[in-house]
């Protein structure tokens, strides 16, 4: 029985990533990835980039580290939240998936328009599943910041 919950529980997010990589490709207007070569390492790298801000940032929620959090937040979202404890609290109350998931999966990533779009998938303490797409912009020469963070809606998603 734990083990037909487990598999279902897999196949709907199999399904849920296959979704969003097409929905987010039509969507985007991103169905032509580049070919060349350097355009592909570009993209890889862009990747690996927006990853390792997105980690950072949530680690540094898991370890109540608001200040370290706040420094990935871009001059825009700053502007909104006018210092490390206000933007903490906004996180803690308003996103509870984000400040203390259980788990989170990257899945699409697209550089759109100038900004790294990088979806991801949160699952919360109570198992539920929610998606959201992080908006990273370019601030000054290799510092990529959050701008936004979108909730993608799904059938199978908490929101």
């Amino acid at each position: 029985m734990l083990y037909n919950r487990k598999l279902n529980k897999l196949v709907k997010l199999l399904a849920l990533s296959v979704a969003i990589f097409a929905i987010t490709s039509v969507n985007l207007g991103l169905a032509g990835v580049p070919t060349k070569k350097s355009e592909k390492a570009s993209l890889i790298f862009l990747e690996a980039k927006a990853h390792k801000v997105i980690s950072s940032q949530i680690d540094a929620f898991q370890k109540l580290d608001i200040n370290t959090a706040y420094a990935f937040a871009s001059p825009f979202i700053k502007s909104k939240f006018s210092n490390a404890e206000i933007f903490g609290e906004m996180v803690r109350s308003g996103y509870p998936m984000i400040w203390a998931p259980k788990d989170y999966k990257f899945l699409d990533f697209n550089f759109f328009n100038g900004a790294l779009i990088q979806r991801v998938l949160f699952v919360d303490l109570q198992e539920r599943i929610f998606v959201f797409d992080y908006e990273l912009k370019k601030y000054s020469p290799g510092r990529w910041l959050i701008n936004g963070v979108f909730s993608v809606q799904s059938s199978i998603s908490g929101v």
